[in-house]
């Protein structure tokens, strides 16, 4: 891993913050995780802006600007050995912290066979900023984890779905693909897929026993791009089977990102 600390590259196990930074007193700091395809960055800009309006939103003024903290990771970059690479830049009131591994890349069975979700009660607070504070959705993944699952789908106290704990959300039922905007964090895979529907996309809330009816759901998230949602807490969505909807949003998305 490589690890960048206010403009200094060093080693992962050389890597230091003060105990007392807010990041580490109270996870104050918001973050953005970035991938790599074929070396080029996806959406760099879109993810940019969202790690600066998430810092406005969470009330403070990084030192860091957007210049000189694109410019770091464009130094990280070139230092980078691998083709694909999974990016964290993390800022804080006074810091920049950014990493670089080696992205794992998911089995191709997950795209071919789909995933499962299990319910977890709770929704994300301050859900529109990328925060480091985020014990809710580790606890939630975890639970996942636990069941067997590979995401926890967030289920709010009127039973409406919101997000996952590290996903976005999409359904389709009939001809119509739908996703909600409302409390959640607005994903930059999740913005992609919506532009490359060949249909409109309704913006709405569903209930959890609704969402169970659907013929077809599918998550969306950066490094693992679009996959698709077999069965939910146990019960089997649609013919079980990923749907004609998400695999051709699929196709065109890794068209997209794979492209020349």
């Amino acid at each position: 891993m490589l690890v960048s600390i206010n403009g200094k590259i060093t080693d992962e196990s050389k890597a230091k913050i003060p105990v007392t930074s807010d990041a580490f007193l109270y996870g104050y700091a918001v973050f953005e995780t970035i991938r790599t395809y074929d070396r080029k960055i996806f959406r760099v800009n879109d993810h940019f802006g969202r790690l600066y309006m998430s810092a406005e939103i969470m009330g403070f003024k990084p030192k860091w600007v957007f210049k000189k903290a694109y410019a770091e990771l464009v130094k990280v970059l070139e230092q980078v050995k691998w083709k694909e690479a999974k990016i964290r830049v993390i800022l804080t009131k006074d810091d920049l912290i950014i990493t670089a591994e080696q992205l794992k890349e998911k089995p191709k069975s997950m795209y071919e066979q789909g995933i499962k979700l299990v319910s977890f009660h709770g929704k994300r607070n301050i859900p529109h900023a990328k925060k480091l504070s985020d014990a809710f959705c580790f606890l939630a993944k975890q639970h996942a984890n636990n069941c067997g699952a590979y995401e926890a789908m967030l289920v709010d106290s009127k039973t409406y779905v919101r997000e996952c704990a590290y996903a976005n959300v999409f359904w389709v039922k009939g001809d119509e693909i739908h996703t909600t905007n409302k409390n959640i964090l607005f994903g930059i895979t999740r913005e992609t897929v919506i532009d490359l529907a060949d249909r409109k996309v309704t913006f709405e809330g569903v209930k959890y026993k609704n969402i169970l009816d659907s013929d077809e759901v599918f998550i969306t998230q950066t490094t693992s791009r679009i996959l698709p949602v077999v069965e939910i807490d146990g019960q089997r969505i649609g013919s079980g089977r990923p749907g004609p909807v998400t695999k051709k949003l699929m196709n065109k998305f890794e068209k997209l990102v794979w492209g020349k």
